[in-house]
């Protein structure tokens, strides 16, 4: 029974970050950050030809859908038009196509839909919740998370919804996969040691390796284009903060400092920069945590970034 509590609050949590605020909701989205990495900079050339795709609900109160933008926020598209929930948006590594979740037939299932919106597919098609996926390196593979065996875990499947394997075989709420550039690994966050840490999957031994320790919650890890390090959320600060480590859990510091909600890491593909979600909004910074630009500046909720270099026009 305490699971169930703690795994219905979870995902009451989720759905209420994502939550619609009006514009005159204003102190929803101010963010509260340094002076000096509240200036307005130009950004890098990493912006150039990165393109970001992100879940909001600018066109329709309560219901979300999956928007694209420039590395600085410029040219916006619509990808998605249902009125229903898509989230948690994966970019495909050749950036030609997007994973996300959507409940569209009345169930949270995996679907991929082409960067322009065209050739929506339906991959998984469970009684469960399917949600959170996140393509392999090499465009093969989707990990995502479920609970189709009975217990929160993570499984992969070919891109076509086809040999789902299970990866984890814990009692504890496995979630928010992520691999490793290099393929060999998947971070993801679980509760299995009493808290929310972030662990790491050796796919071809199976060791299992944790990364981030009690007392606080760590969760959100995202892999640094050269797989040296992770950026993660934890509340060892007693707030919501995005953090980097080292790939082995060694070397942590701290990159925001702010009382808004920070969360969803996603490197720039240069890994110059991290684009993550700050109390509705999108916001880039530095990957030392500085120079921090909001993206997105819009009255409703922006939420659950993902970035890519590989830009179809």
């Amino acid at each position: 029974m305490d699971r169930l509590v703690m795994l219905y609050g979870k995902i009451l949590l989720t759905f209420l970050i994502g939550l619609c605020f009006t514009t005159s909701d204003a102190n929803v989205h101010q963010i509260s950050t340094p002076a000096q990495d509240t200036t307005m900079v130009a950004l890098s050339a990493s912006a150039v030809g990165t393109r970001i795709v992100f879940a909001s609900d600018r066109d329709h109160c309560f219901y979300f859908n999956l928007y694209t933008m420039n590395g600085d926020g410029s040219d916006v598209r619509r990808v998605t038009q249902a009125i229903t929930d898509d989230k948690s948006p994966a970019w495909s590594p050749d950036g030609q196509r997007i994973a996300f979740a959507s409940d569209r037939t009345g169930n949270y299932e995996i679907y991929v839909v082409n960067d322009n919106g065209t050739g929506v597919m339906q991959l998984t098609s469970d009684p469960a919740f399917d949600w959170e996926p996140v393509w392999s390196p090499d465009g093969q593979r989707i990990a995502f998370t479920s609970n189709r065996d009975g217990n929160w875990e993570i499984y992969a499947m070919n891109t076509d919804g086809s040999n789902v394997m299970r990866l984890t075989n814990d009692v504890a709420y496995d979630w928010q996969p992520v691999w490793s550039p290099d393929g060999k690994h998947i971070a993801f966050t679980s509760d299995r040691d009493g808290r929310w840490e972030i662990y790491t999957l050796n796919l071809e031994s199976g060791e299992l390796k944790r990364l981030t320790h009690p007392p606080a919650d760590g969760r959100d890890p995202a892999w640094s284009p050269d797989g040296t390090r992770l950026a993660f959320v934890s509340t060892r600060d007693r707030a919501w903060e995005i953090y980097v480590m080292e790939a082995d859990g060694s070397k942590v510091k701290r990159l925001t400092h702010s009382t808004a909600i920070n969360q969803s890491p996603s490197w720039s593909p240069d890994g110059t920069r991290i684009i993550y979600e700050s109390n509705g909004e999108i916001l880039s910074m530095a990957g030392d945590g500085s120079h921090v630009v909001n993206l997105t500046k819009n009255a409703a909720t922006d939420f659950h970034p993902s970035c890519t270099a590989n830009v179809r026009r």
